[in-house]
């Protein structure tokens, strides 16, 4: 969230670049008669064209997060030696502190926000003394005027985030119940039943009660795997903001019961989707690596994620037995069926003896193409 709203605070910054060109060179555009000191004024330009360059790579990389602490009093700065430069305290350029105050509203703590307005009104006023214009109550209201706006502008920023990130952890505090009931729970219950069926039968028929304890030590494995699996998942969510993250510990969250080679493919970042669609790639992975392991008999898989044209795929690969598809049970529908509900398609490639692909795949989000 934090990187979204600094990249669209960016964006507009640069739409503004086109008319600081134009009132740079053309001096019939900036409303009055002053003289300007073209030459410092153009190597501010170039200074200010490679500092939004660098923000702006850097803030797209996902680099240096904490440096958005630090851009918006490099605005300050910035702006405070423009109008120096120009010596006009009235000039249009004024305008400009909005933007560091409006980004610091809606991004930082309460005390950070402080000062940087500290920081703004101070540098206001040594450019109104530096250039003998005079503090007076145009000034003090025009300041004021951008403070408060900018100010609101943070709060409504704040505001929208906040139910944002509401509606998120509902959707997964939701998706994470219909998980527990459709999954431990289930296992659990069909673990109880069976052993109260061994339990009746260890008299009658020892050997039918071995078999059952035999076949639920599968289940009670499962169902470990399930806790680990939801445990991680909460710890992931809480933990980390990227979905790459997530997607890795939940694999070496199990991995040390796979009797195979597993090879994970996973980009250094992935964009952040709604719950449900990473709940389900993640749910995705698990069911293929259970089936690797527990039918198919392979010694190597692969896993790999990939975002491409508009789209975030996931493939499973194994070199197992391999089955036929249209016979496949009722594991494989339901997890089609998971994957439709999160918007997703899955595909299936299969045939005795030839391993296993799965392939699941979901759009992104318009805004995040």
């Amino acid at each position: 969230m934090q990187r979204r709203l600094q990249l669209i605070i960016l964006a507009h910054v640069w739409a503004l670049a086109p008319l600081a060109v134009l009132w740079l060179w053309v001096p019939a555009s900036r409303g009055h008669d002053l003289p300007i000191d073209v030459g410092r004024l153009t190597i501010l330009a170039a200074v200010a064209a490679a500092y939004l360059l660098l923000r702006s790579g850097l803030t797209w990389a996902g680099r240096w997060p904490k440096l958005a602490q630090v851009w918006p009093f490099c605005d300050v700065a910035l702006i405070t030696v423009a109008l120096l430069i120009i010596g006009n305290p009235r000039d249009a350029m004024t305008i400009l502190y909005f933007i560091p105050i409006a980004s610091a509203a809606a991004t930082m703590r309460l005390d950070r926000l402080i000062a940087l307005a500290a920081i703004t009104v101070g540098s206001y006023f040594f450019v109104v003394m530096q250039t003998g214009g005079g503090w007076s109550v145009e000034s003090a209201f025009r300041l004021a005027i951008i403070g408060i706006i900018a100010s609101l502008y943070g709060w409504i920023i704040q505001t929208v985030t906040l139910y944002e990130r509401a509606a998120e952890r509902a959707e997964y505090r939701t998706e994470l119940a219909r998980e527990i009931h459709d999954g431990i729970q289930h296992l659990l219950v069909t673990l109880g039943a069976r052993l109260e069926l061994a339990g009746r039968l260890v008299h009658e028929d020892p050997d039918r009660t071995a078999t059952i304890l035999a076949q639920e030590r599968e289940s009670v494995v499962r169902a470990s795997d399930e806790l680990r699996y939801l445990v991680r998942r909460l710890r992931v969510g809480a933990q980390h903001a990227d979905l790459a993250t997530a997607l890795r510990a939940q694999v070496s969250a199990v991995s040390d019961r796979w009797p195979f080679i597993l090879d994970v493919d996973v980009p250094a970042s992935l964009p952040r989707l709604a719950p449900a669609t990473e709940h389900a790639i993640l749910r995705v992975i698990q069911e293929g690596l259970t089936n690797a392991a527990k039918h198919a008999g392979a010694s190597q898989v692969d896993v790999e994620v990939s975002v491409d044209d508009g789209r975030v795929r996931c493939t499973i690969r194994d070199d197992g037995t391999g089955f036929d598809p249209a016979a496949a049970g009722g594991g494989l529908a339901g997890l089609r069926d998971r994957v439709a509900r999160a918007q997703g398609t899955l595909e299936i490639t299969s045939a005795p003896g030839r391993g296993t692909i799965i392939s699941a795949a979901w759009p992104l989000p318009k805004a995040r193409r």
